[in-house]
């Protein structure tokens, strides 16, 4: 889908995990990243390649770096095996609320910017938020479908 031209307004929404996400959004060239916040206590940028073709609907991953972004991430999980969230957000803490907002904030600056009209992400109606690779809690894909309907609708 996100090569035909119909869908060149689309911006598509793939399952990201938690070190790539963060290490794109925290990029100081990312223009719609943690730049754009006022916090002072942002986590540490990890060294993960954040361009990286990726698993499932990660393969799209790539079209976040591309000069016309197309792609975002929304981090459903850890790749740290110490992690309480390791290959999967286990519960909807303050942590994963934080990982989803850092998310939501990146989604509603490239929908401001414009060159968006229509939102696309992978959506279960049994699991909410599709998804295969990670084994994310019920709660945090409810939580993470619901912040994108809040944000889109701010559109």
């Amino acid at each position: 889908m996100i090569r035909q031209p119909i869908h060149a307004a689309t911006l598509f929404v793939y399952n990201d995990n938690e070190e790539q996400f963060l290490s794109y959004f925290l990029d100081q060239s990312n223009p719609y990243g943690a730049s754009l916040l006022h916090e002072e206590s942002l986590p540490p940028r990890p060294d993960f390649d954040a361009c990286a073709k990726g698993g499932g609907n990660a393969v799209i991953r790539p079209y976040q770096c591309a000069p016309h972004h197309r792609a975002i991430g929304v981090p459903t999980g850890s790749l740290q095996d110490d992690s309480p969230h390791y290959k999967g957000y286990s519960h909807l803490d303050q942590h994963v609320r934080t990982m989803v907002r850092y998310s939501m904030h990146q989604i509603a600056a490239l929908l401001e910017s414009g060159r968006f009209t229509a939102l696309a992400f992978s959506y279960n109606p049994g699991t909410k938020l599709g998804g295969k690779i990670f084994d994310t809690a019920l709660e945090v894909r409810s939580h993470i479908v619901e912040e994108l309907e809040r944000v889109t609708a701010l559109f």
